[in-house]
Formats: structure tokens, C-alpha cells, sequence
């Protein structure tokens, strides 16, 4: 791939799509003329990628363009989930006039992204040493609940899998999350991992939560009930990230016990970075531990939060010059 390449990068979820031009320059990659537009504004991927390149620079013509999307892509299609757009990846590059067109999940751009990460951008939330050479996970709660793993290659790079490890069921590890699961019930045909572990699901727990304890849930939001937790001043807000917090721990050590991450599972996401100190004092460590006959399989797996949640841009640029 020729060092002046210029590309297009995108990370389209649910609530944002993020845009910028990427370009390599020796062995660094630069990302630039970044810019965001709220996904819902929006009637297709086609619309959105559109007026990216409308605003872009006299003269500038990209080469080609990345595309991270929130949801499962195809050989030959895309979907993304939460805002129910589909396409065909090929009509789509040919309708924009694009060379190359790359399309990708969401979160496997953002674990590509993981190894790229200098170490002040990550926060040990659980010790371990991490065995060299296997399997990582990348996972975190956003719009939805994203799941990525990354595979060592022969070559030193790392090969990211994607999957829809936010679909699967939710299981209960205690008496508490089984009586919330029959709750959620009432409401959601099937209660998986996002039905809780994202921004929407925090706010399904801290209602089913406050039918639970018989408390009123007057919050809205996800920013309310995260705020109203670390100011300790809501005692069901506080509650409700406390068990949101446990049940990650369980959920993480279910992604690493299913994808032999023993190399390590890495937090990500729009949510944990604003909740980082809550986290690190949580119960999140003792219910990542809580696996019976597996846990002295999981005591060594190491956990890191990822501390800036918008290096996905930078995850599909080095994914686009690697496979290019």
C-alpha cells in the first residue's frame, strides 16, 4: 500500500458515526479532518458516508474507505442492528465512487485497535500476567454490547474475529439476577446481554431493579443514573450500577472461557471510561472470578479498560493498510 494513500475511516453505531481521513506515513498512522453526525439523522449508510464526503476539502479524493459498523456484515451485505440499515456492500461502493470499499464490524476495528494503545490509555481493573501468544477478548457496553477477539498471527499482527456475543442470553449467577431476568421477561421476549449491558439496558435494569426493591426509578437516562451512582445521593441508582457492574464481571469471564482469551480481556465502549473509578472499586473482579471448576483458569487472564472510546477510527485505518 503506497505511503500517500488517503482513505476514508468510519465507526457507525447506533447513536454516532464518526468520520475522518487516514492516511500512513512510514509507520504511523494519521487521522484527520475527524468530524461526527448523529446516526439518526440519517436514512442509510449511503446518506451518512455521502454527506461525509460532501464536506471534505477541495481536491481531496480518497482512495478507498473503511467502514466500521455497528451490527453483522456479510460477504456481500450489511445490517446495522440498532438503526435498521441495510446495504450491499458492493452496489455501495460503486453508488459513492469509491476504488476500495471495506466494510467491517464495529468492534473488530476497535480491537484492532487495543495493540495500537500506549500504555497511559489503558486501566488495570484485574491483575494477571496473560499468557503470550493466545487469544484476547474485546468487549464493552456503548448503544449496544459489542464483542470482538483477536487471534495472534504467525506474522506478529493480530487477526480480529467478530462476532454477536451481545445477543447471547444473560444468565443469572444468584438469586438476585434470576428475579431480575423474570422481570425483564415481562418485557423483552428475549433477555440478553444487551438487554442489560449497554446504555438502553442500564436503564431496563435500574427499572426492573426498582420493581425488585419496591423503589421508585424516577431517572430517564443513562447519564442520570450513572451521575446519580457516583454521587451516592440515589440508592436505587446506586444499587443498579453496582449489579451492572457485577454482571459484567460474569459476562467478561463468560467471553474469555468461550474464546480461550487467555492472553487477556480488554473493557471498551462509550460507558465504562465515565464510570472508571466506580468500576475499579465494584464487585466486578469477584464476579469475573465466580466460575466454579474454571476459576483457576481465569485467576491469570488480566483485564484492562480502555480508556478512550473512539480509537475505532484508528482500528480501520490500520485494518484497511494491513489488508490492502
Amino acid at each position: 500500500m503506497e505511503q500517500h494513500t488517503q482513505i476514508i475511516v468510519a465507526d457507525i453505531g447506533g447513536t454516532n458515526a464518526r468520520f475522518a481521513l487516514a492516511r500512513r506515513e512510514g509507520a504511523d498512522l494519521l487521522i484527520e479532518h475527524a468530524t461526527h453526525f448523529p446516526s439518526r439523522d440519517f436514512a442509510s449508510l449511503e446518506q451518512v458516508v455521502r454527506h461525509f464526503m460532501a464536506q471534505l476539502p477541495d481536491g481531496v479524493e480518497p482512495q478507498g474507505a473503511c467502514l466500521a459498523v455497528a451490527g453483522p456484515v456479510g460477504v456481500e451485505s450489511v445490517n446495522l442492528t440498532n438503526l435498521n440499515w441495510q446495504a450491499n456492500i458492493r452496489d455501495l461502493g460503486r453508488n459513492l465512487g469509491l476504488p476500495k470499499l471495506s466494510v467491517i464490524n464495529d468492534f473488530v476495528a476497535y480491537a484492532y485497535s487495543i495493540p495500537l494503545l500506549p500504555p497511559e490509555q489503558l486501566q488495570s481493573v484485574k491483575l494477571g500476567e496473560g499468557a503470550l501468544g493466545a487469544p484476547m477478548v474485546v468487549l464493552g457496553p456503548g448503544t449496544g454490547f459489542g464483542v470482538a477477539s483477536l487471534s495472534p498471527r504467525p506474522d506478529g499482527k493480530w487477526q480480529p474475529i467478530a462476532c454477536e456475543g451481545g445477543h447471547i442470553s444473560l444468565a443469572a449467577t444468584n438469586e438476585r439476577q434470576a428475579a431480575l431476568i423474570e422481570i425483564l421477561r415481562r418485557r423483552f421476549a428475549h433477555v440478553s446481554v444487551e438487554t442489560v449491558l449497554c446504555g438502553n439496558g442500564l436503564v431496563n435494569l435500574y427499572r426492573a431493579m426498582g420493581i425488585l426493591l419496591s423503589m421508585d426509578p424516577h431517572l430517564e437516562t443513562p447519564a442520570q443514573i450513572t451521575a446519580a451512582a457516583q454521587e451516592g445521593n440515589d440508592p436505587l441508582a446506586l444499587e443498579t450500577l453496582r449489579e451492572f457492574c457485577r454482571w459484567l464481571g460474569s459476562v467478561t469471564a463468560d467471553m474469555v472461557l468461550a474464546q480461550g482469551a487467555l492472553g487477556g480481556a480488554f473493557l471498551g465502549g462509550g460507558i465504562l471510561p465515565r464510570i472508571k473509578e466506580f468500576l475499579q472499586h465494584s464487585d466486578f473482579t469477584q464476579a469475573f472470578g465466580h466460575k466454579g471448576a474454571m476459576t483457576g483458569y481465569l485467576d491469570p487472564v488480566p483485564v484492562s479498560l480502555a480508556l478512550k472510546s473512539d480509537t475505532a477510527l484508528m482500528g480501520a485505518a490500520a485494518w484497511y493498510f494491513d489488508h490492502g
